[in-house]
Parts: C-alpha cells; structure tokens; sequence
C-alpha cells in the first residue's frame, strides 16, 4: 500500500478543508468549521449519494420538511436526488467528514471546477422523499446489529444502501477478522478510529493507527485483524455495496468475494492509506 497526504484545499481561520479520497469509487474530504459557516444553498445530486461523519461539535442537515441535528459519532446519509444542505450549529467548532459514492468529480469540485460537479441547486431539482436520509449513531448506540459479543466482538451495520455501506467492526485485543480475499467489482475502504488494526495486502502487512482511512480497489488481496493488545474500532465501507449488507446477514452467497487468485491479484501498492488531519 502507499500513504499519501491529505492535499489541502483551504486553510483559514474559520475553514479549514483537506482532500483525503479522489477515486471514481469514492472522494472523501476532511473539514473544520466554525458555527455558522454552511456548505452551499440546498441542492441535490441526481447520481450519486453524500455521507456525513461528525467527530466534533454539531450540524444540521437541512431537508425540505426538517432538519436534522448531526453531534459526534453519527453517520448521515442523503440518497440521489434528496434537497439538503449543511450548516455548522452549535457552540463549538466542528470537524467532520463528507464522502461521495461515487466520486463523481468531487474532488475537482473542491478544487474549484463547479462545472462538470453532479450537483443542481434545489430550484432545479424535484427532491426524493427526505424518509430515505438515514441517520445513526455509531459507537453500539444504533444501528443493526450483525455480531454483538462485547468486548470481543461486535459488528454493526449503520447505512446501507446501493450507493454504500457504511459497518463499524469493534474487535477485542487478538480479535481475527475477515481471511485474505478479494472483491472483482467494487471498492473496500476502512476508517480506524480507535486503536489499531492489521491490514494484510497481498503479501505483506502493516498496523494502521486511528485517524487513517484505507482505500482498497478491485482485486487486492486484503484482509484484517486486531493484533495489539487493546481493542480496536473500524467504520468498513464497500462502493457500491454490491448486496454486502445481506452478505453479513447470510443471506447473499453470491456475494462479490473470492479466494485469493493463483496470480496473486493486483499489486498492493495501489491501495492507499492517508492520514487525517
């Protein structure tokens, strides 16, 4: 794998905002903001869904009949065509995290090219039902859980939808995890957010702390387990699901994943790891 820097679009006193992901699967960026600071006039996106993190501080998502007040370890996901906006509420400075599944030229948007961007203000759109927007804490407060043996183990399944799955695996110290395999047809990423796991690539593996995001593209081999001897949190993504939430729940044998090749696949190094910030 290769560890990349999160490339700074804007550093100010009230904003700051890094590019973490820039891939057709998934952009992903990283933002500090102070109350009162917005994203944009309502909009929607007509091909692609938006994920919102919080760690710090609060927002409120706006939809067309309510707004949703977004604290610290929540998930918010808003589906193709659905109006909304984003404002930083609250008393305190806010830092979350905005993905895109798929990227859809987002990163070329933060950069400043607006025009090639799947956005349209909501005065040109005819918003999908606000219903579909999924809120969930994460840390077990919420969610479907798949696995729920504490301390050892607990898996959760936070949003599920075609554009994306968003899974928070919580493992205990020598916890083992998925055995090395391989998806043809989409992306698996992870966001480690408390302690560490062992991510094996290929043939080769390598620790990754809290704060770094992982991005695996079709036909690595990957697996991961909790090799330190504390616990360990993980949020696990696949873009686009591809039936991975039905996969946990037994019910797709089907599913997009295989043995390792006899070749031994793609070459680990175009997965990417990045540091927040």
């Amino acid at each position: 794998m290769v560890e990349v820097e999160g490339e700074v679009i804007l550093q100010s006193g009230k904003l700051d905002v890094t590019l973490l992901a820039d891939v057709e699967q998934l952009a992903a960026v990283e933002v500090r903001a102070h109350p009162g600071w917005g994203t944009s006039s309502p909009h929607s996106h007509a091909r692609h869904g938006e994920a919102l993190f919080v760690f710090e501080g609060e927002l409120a998502l706006q939809l067309e009949d309510r707004v949703h007040r977004i604290g610290p370890e929540t998930w918010a996901f808003v589906p193709p065509e659905v109006v909304h906006a984003i404002e930083v509420t609250g008393d305190v400075p806010a830092r979350f995290l905005v993905f895109h599944a798929p990227g859809s030229g987002y990163g070329d948007y933060v950069r400043g090219d607006v025009a090639g961007f799947d956005q349209r203000p909501a005065a040109d759109s005819v918003s999908a039902d606000p219903g579909l927007v999924v809120i969930r804490r994460a840390g077990g407060a919420e969610g479907e859980h798949i696995t729920n043996r504490p301390p050892e183990r607990r898996a959760t399944i936070l949003v599920d939808t075609e554009e994306l799955i968003v899974s928070e695996f919580a493992y205990g110290p020598g916890e083992r995890g998925a055995k090395p395999h391989v998806h043809h047809r989409h992306s698996d990423a992870f966001l480690v957010v408390e302690g560490e796991f062992t991510f094996h690539l290929g043939d080769g593996s390598r620790a990754l702390p809290a704060g770094t995001l992982l991005l695996i593209p079709p036909d690595v081999v990957h697996g991961f387990d909790n090799d330190g001897d504390t616990s360990a949190r993980c949020f696990n993504f696949h873009v686009p699901s591809s039936g991975f939430g039905e996969y946990l729940r037994g019910r797709n044998p089907d599913f997009d994943q295989f043995d390792p090749p006899a070749d031994g696949g793609v070459d680990p190094s175009s997965a990417l790891t990045v540091r927040l910030g």
